[in-house]
């Protein structure tokens, strides 16, 4: 039975929250200090107390870290099982110096993990994080390091949070929520441009030099070859270059034509291949855009397996600027192995800079600072496989296709050349561009010589003779790749030569 003091106890309750006169729960109710606690009138006349929410965040710390991810632990962090009842947003955040992948894992048992969302953390980007609706009973956070160099330093939360606010912590001036939609390349942090006029920016992506290797027939006509030793390049739906077993074979093969570099574009070079016997001593590999010799003339860029070592290089003028596998500051991070795996190989190039791409990720940026990377760009595909110091190991390098794009229009803005007078040699380019036509004006003299070079010899693209027929526009449309040169003879000939 209550006591007395009980019994006073529960009147005084009674008489804080009964309205004898009205008979119904006061309104306005108070507690043993005097403050006072809320009651609302609900719809169905009752009144019921007011509750109040408190937000209880908890930092996770089965699924937060800051030990550095190294080989010990296999580059990789995983937290372990943590139940997410009660919760509804699972947060992260991740600070570190190499790129990563970091899962958000989630399982109804904390064993069979079947949900799972993918981030991708690039440290150049700075410190990232986000937050996750959680849909099952267990969570954990794994961070797994895109590469293999020791991060420096770890910092990696995990954060249960009850109520999470999914919108922006801003609207806009009309009260909307703010959105934008952008082209962006997370890889070489190049964004979309738009005109003065309010339209996206494009580019139209035209093959310009490259062939696929169709069929066991080398095409001479596009592709030449230089073997020394027993070295051979073979075709069988892919060129296989190979040094055969005389010590220090060579083979070598590159297109006839040369990818024409127009200013205000920008040139994509790509291969698809594989080293078919593992990397090793003196035994180089490399497939870029470039000509000549190394320490001797030549320029250009290119990929390549020196020794064991895998690199990329930029060359001019015969020197060669070669970056190693553990200097890359692409989003690979600093190394890189080559094995014999299949690869795709990208170079994006222009005046100034050029991208290096593996599987269409950033490998390395190169950019020009007080002097150009190149003496030209106006460079042909070139593959090649050298055997050197006594090694007479039959190295193997495959190549599925080799070409290079312009992001740009095939055809630009031509020039013209007015050829009159006398039998002479005029040389009206130095480079690479196109014959687009020829328009005769009269025809008095004997006959003109096209030449792709820059003099009057070389390779000929065409043999005029002149005729009263010959009056009007002949049409071309082919591509020079050297310089064009035109040897008129005859006299007070008259012709419009239209060109790039």
């Amino acid at each position: 039975m209550p006591s007395f003091e009980d019994k006073s106890r529960v009147e005084e309750v009674l008489n804080n929250v009964w309205d004898d006169t009205n008979s119904f729960l006061k309104t306005s109710l108070k507690d043993s200090s005097g403050n006072t606690i809320g009651s609302h009138l609900s719809a169905d006349g009752d009144y019921h107390l007011g509750v109040q929410i408190e937000q209880n965040v908890v930092s996770d710390t089965n699924n937060s870290s800051t030990t550095n991810l190294t080989s010990a632990n296999s580059y990789a962090f995983t937290g372990t099982a943590t139940s997410t009842l009660g919760v509804v947003g699972l947060q992260w955040s991740l600070k570190t110096d190499q790129n990563a992948y970091i899962y958000i894992d989630q399982s109804p048992d904390g064993t069979n993990w079947d949900l799972t969302d993918t981030f991708q953390y690039y440290y150049s980007l700075g410190g990232s994080g986000g937050t996750v609706q959680a849909l099952n009973s267990y969570w954990r956070i794994r961070v797994v390091l895109m590469g293999t160099t020791d991060t420096t330093y770890f910092r990696l939360q995990g954060v249960l949070c009850p109520i999470a606010e999914p919108l922006p912590r801003s609207l806009d001036g009309n009260g909307r929520l703010k959105t934008s939609c952008s082209g962006y390349d997370p890889e070489s942090d190049i964004q979309g441009k738009i005109t003065p006029f309010g339209r996206l920016k494009t580019a139209t992506a035209v093959r310009i030099i490259g062939t696929s290797f169709s069929g066991t027939t080398k095409d001479t006509n596009f592709w030449s070859e230089a073997v020394t030793g027993t070295g051979s390049v073979t075709q069988a739906g892919e060129v296989t270059l190979a040094t055969g077993t005389t010590a220090d074979s060579t083979a070598k093969y590159a297109s006839v034509r040369r990818a024409r570099h127009v200013a205000g574009t920008a040139n994509e070079f790509k291969f698809t291949g594989r080293l078919i016997t593992d990397p090793q001593t003196n035994n180089l590999r490399r497939c870029g855009v470039y000509d000549g010799t190394s320490g001797v003339d030549g320029d250009g860029f290119f990929f390549q397996v020196n020794g064991t070592t895998f690199g990329v290089g930029v060359r001019k003028g015969g020197t060669d600027t070669i970056v190693n596998s553990g200097s890359f500051n692409g989003n690979w991070g600093s190394s890189m192995t080559m094995s014999t795996a299949m690869g795709n190989f990208v170079i994006w190039y222009w005046e100034r800079v050029a991208y290096f791409f593996v599987n269409g990720r950033l490998l390395h940026k190169i950019s020009a600072t007080t002097a150009s990377l190149t003496n030209t760009i106006t460079l042909p595909v070139t593959m090649e496989n050298n055997n050197t110091g006594g090694n007479t190991t039959n190295n193997s390098f495959e190549i599925l296709v080799a070409s290079v794009v312009r992001f740009g229009e095939l055809q630009t803005n031509p020039q013209y050349y007015h050829l009159s007078g006398n039998a002479a040699t005029h040389i009206l380019k130095y480079g690479a561009g196109v014959l687009q036509k020829i328009v005769f004006n009269n025809t008095s003299g004997t006959s003109i010589t096209i030449y792709d070079n820059t003099a009057g010899s070389g390779t000929v693209i065409g043999i005029i003779t002149t005729t009263a027929t010959a009056i009007g526009a002949w049409e071309y449309n082919v591509p020079f790749s050297n310089g064009l040169t035109l040897v008129t003879v005859g006299n007070s000939l008259d012709a419009t030569i239209v060109y790039e």
